[in-house]
């Protein structure tokens, strides 16, 4: 855990654009504002040694080889570009576990569990699991609304039909990564089986007011529990889940029993993600990244906000945030458009009625839905922003910069 003054420059950088360059952005400040820039705890990139004894020492579970042996096929759920996982890295210890177990390229499936996302083209499977597993594997995207059988009821009331190429499949593997997530506590495990692979009305009861009750960074909240008995009854063999850093490199990874790696998993989370938060500045800016390629997926920049445990910003200051929206506004079958949970949640109200301003070079204004359309002041230039800020702030302002805002909470919340 950091926390820097740029006074020497005015410029603080925030992570940019996931899958689509990933680069810094930099955001200049005027000279004699106070800016900090606070970076999470982050850990270096395990590297393929740490890959290969994560593999070796999985928990809960016999190694992936052991649980396919005398299996006829496999199914490899991957998850898509609105979240970080380096599938590329992993597939290639994931598949040599299978062969090893006498699977062949023809029995194994590459499947996104997109959940209510959009499908995946060739380009975005070969940004997720790389060019020579695409040339090699069968691999599709998962829809919500067709090639579902049901599997039954959960104890919490969620009637469960899951992907009919998942469910045929006789070993089920999960790869994907654990991350601050508002409905399950964190993400990654079960999740991507329910709703990443689930039918459209299956998550439309679990998102749903009636749904099992959510919680930021819980552990295991009753969304994560219904979650995991649904991956239970779907007969999960294995997961592999990473805890990325601010470069969607691995700073950590589990493999193994789809919960108890996972409960590994989250306290590694944890560490990597805790930050040093401030309280009362004037103005905060909140990067979106690594869910910043597309409008949908950028609200998760909260996540210090809503961690923190005194308001960062003081009353009447300015929320900024930012995201590249190199997809524009998104797609999601139950949140979009026209869909049945069209804007719910939508521009988030905060303690002390700050101003909110998202600097978003992707989106326009109609594109917004209706509530922070009317709330928010949308600009595509950081020029603009820094201008609306000084024209508010004046002369002497404090600010602080979080660069990865989706990876980041505040130090000692929720532990």
């Amino acid at each position: 855990m950091t926390t820097t003054s740029v006074a020497a420059t005015q410029t603080a950088a925030i992570r940019w654009a996931s899958f689509y360059g990933d680069r810094d952005e930099a955001l200049r400040f005027p000279a004699a504002w106070d800016v900090t820039v606070h970076e999470h705890a982050g850990g270096d990139d395990i590297g393929e040694a740490g890959i290969a004894a994560a593999f070796d020492n999985p928990i809960g579970s016999a190694p992936i080889r052991e649980l396919a042996a005398g299996k006829g096929s496999a199914v490899v759920v991957v998850d898509d570009l609105t979240r970080p996982t380096p599938a590329a890295r992993l597939l290639p210890r994931i598949l040599r576990e299978l062969h090893a177990a006498g699977l062949t390229p023809a029995d194994i499936l590459i499947l996104a569990g997109v959940a209510n996302h959009r499908v995946l083209t060739r380009d975005d499977f070969i940004k997720k699991v790389g060019e020579e597993v695409v040339n090699t594997y069968r691999t599709r995207s998962h829809f919500s609304w067709a090639n579902c059988d049901p599997v039954g009821t959960t104890s919490r009331g969620t009637p469960v039909s899951l992907n009919s190429e998942f469910l045929a499949a006789e070993c089920r593997i999960l790869v994907g990564s654990i991350m601050p997530h508002n409905k399950t506590g964190f993400s990654g495990g079960s999740k991507l089986v329910l709703p990443g692979v689930a039918h459209i009305d299956t998550a439309h009861a679990w998102h749903g007011p009636d749904g099992p009750r959510t919680g930021l960074i819980e552990t295991a909240s009753e969304s994560r529990l219904d979650s995991e008995e649904v991956a239970r009854l779907a007969g999960v063999d294995c997961i592999v889940n990473v805890i990325p850093n601010a470069w969607r490199g691995i700073a950590g990874l589990v493999v193994g029993d789809l919960v108890e790696a996972h409960r590994a998993g989250v306290a590694i989370a944890r560490r990597v993600y805790a930050t040093l938060v401030p309280s009362g500045v004037d103005v905060c800016v909140l990067a979106s990244y690594p869910k910043d390629a597309e409008y949908q997926q950028t609200g998760r920049g909260f996540h210090p906000l809503l961690t923190a445990p005194e308001p960062i910003v003081r009353p009447g200051g300015t929320i900024v945030l930012a995201g590249s929206t190199v997809e524009g506004p998104g797609f999601h079958s139950l949140y979009g458009p026209g869909m049945p949970m069209y804007g719910a949640g939508a521009g988030r109200a905060m303690p002390g009625a700050p101003d909110m301003v998202y600097f978003m070079p992707g989106m326009a204004k109609l594109g917004l839905p209706p509530g922070p359309r009317e709330r928010v002041a949308l600009m595509t230039d950081w020029a603009d922003v820094q201008r609306w800020l000084s024209d508010k702030h004046g002369d002497r302002a404090s600010v602080a910069v979080f660069p990865c805002a989706t990876l980041q909470i505040a130090a000692g919340a929720g532990g």
